[in-house]
Order: C-alpha cells, then structure tokens, then sequence
C-alpha cells in the first residue's frame, strides 16, 4: 500500500473521530457550574481577582 494512501486513512479516521465522538467539554462543565453553583469555583474567581 502506498504511503500517501496509509496518511489519507490515517486522516479519515482522525476527522471521522472527531466529528463523531468529540465530547463537548467545556459547555458541560459550564452547564454544571451554573446548576450546580460548587464553592470552589467561587474560591477560585476570588483567588484570580486577588
């Protein structure tokens, strides 16, 4: 098998991967902080405006 065609799967399978299976972080997290307001986030902003 050619190698420009071991990199063309190789890609596949990294696009494929993240447009399937790509969890949302960052917005689950968030999502969290606001129903649950935890009161380490609130420590943790306070320490940053130190």
């Amino acid at each position: 098998m050619p190698e420009h065609k071991i990199w063309l799967i190789a890609g596949a399978i990294i696009i494929v991967d993240l447009l399937i299976f790509m969890v949302p972080i960052v917005p689950i997290v968030a999502a969290y902080i606001l129903v649950a307001r935890p009161p380490w986030f609130k420590t943790f902003i306070d320490d940053i405006y130190k």
